[in-house]
């Protein structure tokens, strides 16, 4: 004869056990659990013990019923990831793995997850067909249709062994300079103080400009403009000091780097000079937040005021594959690289000289729109090299501006755009704008068509629209997706 319900009660046992196998704790989770189980079953009926399930369920069902209590409270206790988002003022902290509590006893250590991906389709058509450069050497003009990864990034954050001693560790690359690229490190570990100092050592920015030290995937269009392209420095290992001063208003950051593009040759750079550079801005009226566009609508207006300063006796570097790709090489007025052979007069060329940069910048913005601009001064002398230079230093400036409103709060963006480079090689201008759409009114995406004309650009950088002495227009179309 069989016995349905005891071999329905056998089947629930089984079921427990194995469940239990495989849970972290075999002893936590089994013992209340077989207390339960061995627990006669009563009778469950709507309004009693909190229970809604009716009279005619099986005692298999009942059983089951009690284990998914159990697992599922037991489960609760067990720490998962999470994610934390942006918000109006800072960006996302992304997928928290791991945030321990010293306060129980256990280890102090987190780590966090975040990136961001930026394919583009960029469009150039050119209005001239050849360029020549100061030095007599002649660039063919080329137009431009290409698909591409223009950046992709994952980050990693956190602190280890104490809560003041924090890292940050990414990995940086583009399909721009070809599938077989190099993966970029970029990163640092320091020491926080209090909110007034951090001190850190690592491969970072030199911030040399307002727009180059914001981050990237904050900026109003698709990219950085030409100027900031032209003037900026690069990456560089160094150490820095970071913080903020009069009840979180005045903000700074600065250090001593190996070079303004130190990252291109390692421990096998030429000489033992330095790249010093500082970088502070003031927040008058409150938090500025991210970007200098305004898609969350301030209520109230709020204001940005900064400046940067950077010196450094510098050797070209040498630009190579697998170099970080928002490398830049400095170069004269009219795009002519200042190393190269003939640039500063006939059977010249420059081994040495000193980059001496200062800018300025104010941002605005409220009720969905938002001003910002940076001014440039730049002088290269101290020139050393072979043959005679036709000139003994040469001072560039130049500037960029933003104009931009958010027609639809969180959602569209117009803006428009224009920058300007000029020295004794000539000048360069670039003029444009464009559309930025917020998927689901948030930063974290956004679809972004932007046109630009440029005229006898003088920058270039695989990363941006600019090659230097092209003359034409740029239509590109980017998404971008921070997580």
């Amino acid at each position: 004869m069989r016995y349905p319900q005891r071999d329905s009660r056998a089947r629930g046992i089984v079921l427990a056990l194995a469940i239990g196998l495989v849970l972290p704790s075999v002893r936590a989770l089994t013992q209340p659990l077989a207390q339960e189980i061995a627990e006669p079953a009563a009778p469950l009926v709507e309004g009693v013990g909190g229970s809604t399930a009716p009279e005619d369920w099986s005692d298999e069902a009942r059983l089951q019923s009690r284990i998914d209590a159990a697992v599922d409270a037991r489960l609760a206790g067990i720490p998962h990831p999470r994610y934390v988002p942006a918000t109006d003022l800072v960006p996302p902290r992304g997928i928290v793995l791991i945030q321990t509590d010293p306060r129980r006893g256990e280890f102090p250590i987190s780590l966090a997850m975040t990136g961001y991906l930026q394919p583009r389709w960029f469009q150039f058509a050119r209005d001239a067909t050849e360029w020549t450069y100061n030095s007599g050497r002649e660039r063919t003009v080329e137009n431009i249709n290409t698909f591409n990864i223009n950046r992709f990034l994952l980050a990693f954050t956190g602190h280890v062994v104490d809560e003041r001693l924090l890292y940050n560790f990414a990995l940086f690359g583009t399909t721009n300079a070809g599938i077989r690229a190099g993966v970029v490190p970029i990163g640092q570990a320091g020491w926080r103080f209090n909110d007034a100092a951090t001190f850190g050592v690592g491969m970072t920015i030199v911030p040399g400009s307002r727009e180059w030290s914001d981050a990237q995937q904050w900026t109003i269009g698709v990219d950085r403009s030409m100027a900031n392209t032209f003037f900026r420095p690069g990456f560089s290992p160094g150490a820095q000091f970071s913080g903020m001063l009069a009840d979180d208003t005045l903000h700074y950051r600065t250090g001593v780097w190996n070079a303004i593009d130190g990252g291109t040759t390692g421990v096998l750079r030429r000489g033992t000079s330095m790249a010093w550079a500082g970088n502070t801005w003031w927040e008058p009226l409150g938090a500025f937040g991210l970007g200098p566009g305004d898609m969350e609508v301030h209520d109230d207006p709020v204001v940005r005021l900064g400046t940067t300063g950077v010196y450094a006796p510098t050797y070209p570097p040498f630009i190579f594959p697998g170099s970080n790709p928002e490398d830049t090489i400095v170069r004269l007025s009219d795009g002519t690289p200042i190393a190269e052979p003939n640039a500063l007069g006939p059977d010249s060329q420059i081994n040495r000289f000193v980059y001496q940069l200062a800018t300025v910048d104010a941002a605005w913005k409220w009720r969905g729109v938002g001003i910002f601009c940076e001014y440039y001064w730049r002088l290269l002398d101290g020139f050393r090299g072979t043959g005679v230079f036709e000139r003994a230093s040469t001072f560039d400036q130049g500037g960029m501006g933003y104009l931009s409103w958010c027609f639809v709060p969180r959602t569209y963006e117009a803006y428009a755009r224009s920058s300007v480079v000029t020295g004794p090689y000539g000048t360069g201008q670039e003029y444009g704008g464009g559309l930025n759409w917020y998927l689901r009114r948030s930063r974290q995406a956004r679809l972004t068509l932007e046109g630009l004309y440029m005229n006898r650009n003088p920058a270039q950088n695989l990363l941006y629209p600019y090659r230097a002495g092209y003359t034409g227009t740029a239509i590109q179309t980017q998404l971008l997706v921070i997580f």
